[in-house]
């Protein structure tokens, strides 16, 4: 027996209308989709359904309290409760580099880290950098 199966297309500003034609788990057709990201997002929604992260992490000795991290790859749809509260476990101590790996292999996936999306210095470090870049003068005698 064909089923159908309805999507919203999200792999471009577009939004096609999908409308997948399946047989248990053999896909038959797509259909609606006006580039072939949206077939091809239809066929991935519907064997493996998979999204992305972003999200924060507490931080402690840097300026700011949350740093911005993100999942490396896709994980799976039925992950995205468990991954959220694992990376909300997360505790960082600064420094932080950008890109720097957080969490390896997170939740097994192999290749799949959480990464910090943004470089963060110690307190410390943060402050004389401030107080340096005030009191520095451009040839013209104006701040930098």
């Amino acid at each position: 027996m064909i089923e159908i199966k309805k999507y919203i297309c999200i792999g471009c500003p577009v939004g096609c209308p999908l409308q997948l034609e399946h047989e248990k788990d053999r896909i038959r057709e797509v259909t609606g989709n006006e580039c072939n990201r949206g077939a091809k997002y239809a066929r991935q929604e519907f064997t493996d359904p998979r999204r992305s992260i972003s999200t924060t992490v507490q931080i402690s000795g840097a300026l700011r309290q949350r740093l911005p991290v993100k999942v490396s790859g896709a994980i799976h749809k039925d992950q995205i409760l468990e991954a959220a509260r694992k990376i909300h476990e997360l505790k960082v101590m600064a420094p932080v580099e950008i890109g720097q790996v957080l969490f390896k292999d997170f939740l097994g996936e192999k290749g799949i880290d959480v990464v910090a999306c943004r470089s963060m210095k110690r307190i410390a470090e943060a402050m004389t950098a401030c107080r340096t870049k005030k009191h520095r003068r451009s040839k013209a005698g104006k701040p930098e």
